[in-house]
């Protein structure tokens, strides 16, 4: 299988016509109908000119992916995206998304259009990180933010701090939707919000009445502050009428991913996760990882806060290394429960060199390792994958830790489980429909196309990186 995506001009406007054509032609009819199916080679060559171009996926040497970029100021828009309909279920978006993602380098966002009439499209962009912002005619209009600032928080005190840095550029009709687990630190983040902002009152859990505002004591804006945990949508938060105040006050949400995203185009989305527990007994700290993904023109224009830090390792369609922790195997029950742990990565070493297998359809070299099934340890899981992807057999395997990863797609934080084994002898490493080659690598030469997130674990793992 050959699969290849190319940046194309004007001049491949027809190859680009016959997979968007296809594509929109196989979807229900629409009244008014998609306005793709009226485009001629003409027309959609003088976009591609106008605009950024286009991306056009081949399989096996066959047209079946394309979309055209069109940039407008800080985001890119995404028009005219398509599957041929014998190629798709095959990750052909997926792999057209990542590219784009690429393509966008230096711009904030990407944004697509769907319509009202197309649920199903509409989720799908959805859970590639896509948000809907606003509504127009037949249209819905979806936005994926391409940044995401990255703080510790290792006590309650830096948590306050970080919200009173905030503060200091928050106006009247900021947004900020806050999410993270039980305990993990939103209403102390909050508290720091009102120091900041000098408003009265002490900033305390809203739950019992839901919503409170904090006038502010000088001239800046009031603070509404709302607890989204039991309400049971969109609708139950419309009846609060907070629009009264949005535009004279800031608005923060607790629990609110899901909820609150409906009330302004733009919004700042905070999320609080927790890191394992200290491995000092003797302190009362509970470090945590606090995100902020600025969505909508208002949030591109937020300076750097002074604490951030950037993830460990990056990869091109946003996935993002966020920390990594040494522990013993007993303490992965110590996980944030809000954080799922589905995967576990197998590290093998021979001769100072780490085993990479090459994903045929991510088209990346990578660490052996899957998904963790059901009923099965991540030890188990690390073990059959790495002799599923290989056809080797480990040796002696060792617990080294857990990465925490934000999924770019979706924005999702879920945590790895990484083993390491050293074998006796190199082997010979077999191929099969996902795996298609394989290599060892020596931890410094250059390998294109390796993840940046895989290398960073391995560099770990075998101790040539501090950990």
């Amino acid at each position: 299988m050959s699969l290849e995506v190319r940046r194309v001009g004007a001049d491949h406007a027809e190859r680009m016509l016959l997979v968007i054509r296809a594509a929109f032609e196989a979807r229900p009819p629409l009244d008014p109908p998609a306005e793709a199916l009226t485009e001629t080679v003409e027309s959609l060559g003088q976009m591609m000119e106008k605009g950024g171009g286009g991306l056009l996926v081949t399989l096996d040497g066959v047209d079946v992916g394309a979309l055209v970029l069109d940039p407008d100021e800080s985001t890119m828009y995404l028009r005219r995206f398509g599957v041929s309909p014998a190629a798709q279920g095959r990750g052909i978006a997926r792999v057209l998304i990542d590219a784009a993602v690429d393509a966008a380098n230096g711009y904030d966002d990407l944004t697509v259009v769907t319509r009202v009439e197309l649920p199903r499209t509409r989720q799908f962009w959805e859970r590639q990180g896509f948000r809907e912002i606003r509504r127009y005619g037949p249209n819905v209009e979806l936005r994926r933010p391409l940044r995401t600032f990255l703080f510790d928080a290792p006590d309650a005190e830096t948590m306050r701090e970080l919200g009173s840095l905030l503060a200091a550029q928050l106006v009247p009709g900021d947004l900020i939707v806050l999410s993270g687990e039980l305990g993990a630190g939103k209403t102390t983040f909050t508290q720091g919000i009102g120091a900041g902002l000098g408003v009265r009152g002490d900033v305390t859990s809203p739950t019992f009445v839901i919503a409170r505002e904090h006038p502010n004591l000088g001239e800046g804006p009031s603070l509404v502050h709302v607890d989204a945990y039991r309400l049971g949508g969109i609708e139950e938060l419309d009846d609060l009428d907070l629009e009264a105040s949005l535009d004279d006050a800031v608005t923060v949400v607790e629990w609110g991913e899901g909820v609150a995203e409906g009330l302004a185009e733009s919004r700042l989305e905070v999320r609080i996760i927790r890191a394992l527990a200290d491995e000092d007994e003797d302190t009362e700290l509970d470090p945590r990882r606090v995100l902020m993904t600025p969505i909508g023109p208002r949030w591109y224009e937020m300076d750097e806060l002074d604490r951030q830090r950037a993830p460990l390792a990056e990869k091109l369609n946003e996935n993002l290394l966020l920390d990594f922790s040494r522990c013993d195997e007993s303490e992965l029950g110590d996980l944030d429960p809000a954080v799922p742990l589905p995967l576990a990565l197998m590290v093998a070493e021979h001769d100072g060199r780490v085993l990479l297998v090459h994903n045929a359809w991510r088209r990346e070299w990578e660490l052996p390792g899957g998904m963790i099934d059901e009923g099965e340890s991540p030890r188990e899981a690390a073990v059959r994958e790495f002799r599923e992807e290989t056809g080797l057999v480990e040796a002696e395997v060792h617990f080294i830790g857990v990465g925490t990863v934000q999924l770019g797609h979706e924005r999702r934080i879920e945590y790895a489980a990484v083993y390491r084994t050293e074998l006796a002898a190199a082997g010979e490493p077999a191929t099969n429909d996902e795996i298609d080659d394989f290599r060892w690598w020596d931890l410094m030469a250059e390998v294109p196309g390796l993840s940046a997130i895989d290398a960073h674990l391995a560099e770990i793992a075998v101790e040539r990186r501090p950990g």
